[in-house]
């Protein structure tokens, strides 16, 4: 099963282009939220263009799921044909147990206890625009960057791939493999 995550496209539609070539043949690809608005704080440029990037992601070739982010308000839900949910969304897929979450309202410890209750594998969240990939314990934490507004070292758009017991995050400047861990 070939699952993508992305988080962080933040109304920039060329992100998810060239997110979804990167995502060809997925059976899945999970969102962690600041899907559309771009917020106060972040820059609009060109690209910048929600209705454009809702149509897009309404008309994806595989299935989707959505976690809110902070930037996400209650009128992009009108213009998505998925629910956004929240505060998080447990998944289920490949034979592995995920929680995507956007990471803006659960700490550290929140996120390990989650893990514990709900028997995860992998929590799956953004909000930083930073790539993040680790093992606490038998929970591995993945926050595969912005696809959009990158932010931290590697400072070039990112998504994740979950695939063969891997999670790869990928660049979208050239498709690149930035980071890998084993799951499980």
């Amino acid at each position: 099963m070939k699952i993508g995550l992305i988080s962080d496209t933040h109304g920039y539609i060329d992100a998810w282009e060239k997110a979804e070539k990167v995502f060809e043949g997925a059976d899945l690809v999970i969102h962690m939220g600041d899907i559309l608005g771009s917020g106060p704080f972040n820059p609009r440029y060109e690209e910048y263009n929600p209705m454009k990037l809702a149509h897009a992601l309404n008309s994806a070739p595989f299935p989707m799921v959505f976690a809110q982010g902070n930037c996400d308000a209650q009128v992009d839900t009108n213009a998505l044909e998925y629910p956004i949910q929240a505060p998080y969304a447990l998944v289920y897929a490949g034979g592995l147990s995920l929680m995507a979450t956007h990471g803006h309202t659960h700490r550290e410890a929140d996120l390990l206890e989650l893990g514990g209750k709900y028997n995860l594998d992998i929590v799956a969240l953004g909000h930083t625009h930073v790539i993040r990939l680790e093992k606490r314990g038998g929970l591995l934490i993945v926050n595969p960057g912005s696809a959009a507004l990158p932010k931290g070292d590697e400072d070039f758009p990112t998504v994740g791939l979950v695939e063969d017991g891997l999670i790869r995050i990928v660049s979208l400047v050239d498709g690149s493999e930035v980071r890998s861990l084993a799951v499980g």
